[in-house]
């Protein structure tokens, strides 16, 4: 089967206007209006055994409230289709909704409609509607030579989440080594166990509930854009380097990260050396973290660096290409192909 990039330049080159409103994370409309969809289907982004059904309906509005955040925007108004099987009960519905709203009211959109039809799965597919200001809208195509890339929160996080979910025989392995650790440092007394023991079982928690709860950066995304007079933007829900190399390709610039400054949790480091994982890799190739990615110029990079949350993480130079600087200056090139792919 085709990748989704390449189903995406078939799409591109046979629409009218596609330059003007297929390259970003949302479609920019008349009167600084912009739309955006995304779709969450039972047994590929979620299942019934894993989550309850007030998650389902969080992540599938934060998903797209991400997006409305990687323009720098506001959210307005959502528009909620449900495919649903047969035998769905209405309390399931009930409860998703509740989720849903719930995380709506967050964020201050009103949900103004949808659609219900029949089908094999769960499909869940939110139409979300916001505004920008003009003045400074956060587009791919907007990174320059000179500029510096920063991110918001960390990374790796949802990938160590999902993997602890979809595997929760390692998740109490993970508890269970913290307190064979603790024993093996003779430091058994049944108080400190327990206290490393509770210790691994919040980090397990905390990480998977930022897999199946991820929080949109609506607020961050308009400080980014506030406080800058040009930046691209872009969130990672397909991981950082899909982020940095979909900017790089359309900015038509060289972008080099260095490896020592990509901000990942102390959870996810912890996390991959239970699951057996490169904490490197899982930062980079993971995907829905939901945090955003972007480059300014070095002097508005320096009032984004006020902000805790951002952190500066390489450069913007002339040339092509997307790597990752080693420790010892070695140059390495991100790989699109590792990346989250929809249609693997």
């Amino acid at each position: 089967m085709p990748t989704e990039q390449e189903i995406l330049k078939v799409i591109r080159k046979i629409i009218p206007g596609s330059k003007k409103y297929l390259f970003d994370d949302t479609a920019i409309i008349d009167k600084n209006l912009i739309v955006t969809t995304d779709t969450l289907v039972e047994n590929t982004h979620f299942t019934l055994k894993t989550y309850v059904p007030e998650e389902i309906g969080w992540k599938a509005m934060a998903v797209n409230l991400s997006d409305i955040a990687a323009m720098g925007g506001k959210p307005l108004y959502a528009l909620v289709s449900l495919s649903l099987p047969v035998g769905i009960k209405l309390k399931w519905i009930n409860d998703f909704y509740k989720g849903l709203i719930s995380c709506a009211k967050k964020y201050k959109t009103q949900i103004i409609g949808g659609n219900l039809t029949r089908s094999k799965e769960i499909n869940i597919t939110i139409t979300l509607i916001g505004k920008v200001n003009d003045k400074n809208i956060g587009k791919r195509v907007n990174a320059k030579e000179g500029d510096f890339v920063f991110t918001t929160g960390t990374f790796g996080d949802s990938a160590c989440g999902l993997l602890l979910l979809k595997n929760p025989v390692i998740a109490n392995t993970f508890a269970s080594l913290s307190v064979n650790s603790a024993k093996q440092s003779h430091k058994s007394e049944i108080s400190q166990v327990r206290l490393l023991r509770a210790k691994a079982l919040a980090m397990t928690k905390q990480l998977i509930k930022q897999h199946k709860k991820p929080t949109p950066q609506i607020s961050l995304g308009q400080k980014i854009v506030k406080l800058t007079r040009r930046t691209s933007l872009m969130d990672a829900s397909d991981g950082l380097a899909d982020c940095l190399i979909q900017i790089s390709n359309q900015s038509k610039v060289k972008i080099i990260i260095d490896k020592g400054k990509i901000p990942v949790s102390q959870n996810t480091k912890s996390a991959a050396k239970i699951l057996n994982k490169n904490f490197l890799n899982l930062s980079l190739y993971g995907g829905e973290d939901y945090q955003l990615v972007g480059t300014a110029s070095k002097i508005d990079c320096k009032k984004l660096a006020k902000i805790k949350e951002i952190k500066i993480i390489g450069r913007v130079i002339k040339g092509k290409g997307t790597f990752l600087k080693q420790n010892n200056n070695r140059l390495v090139r991100l790989d699109l192909q590792k990346t989250y792919e929809h249609f693997s």
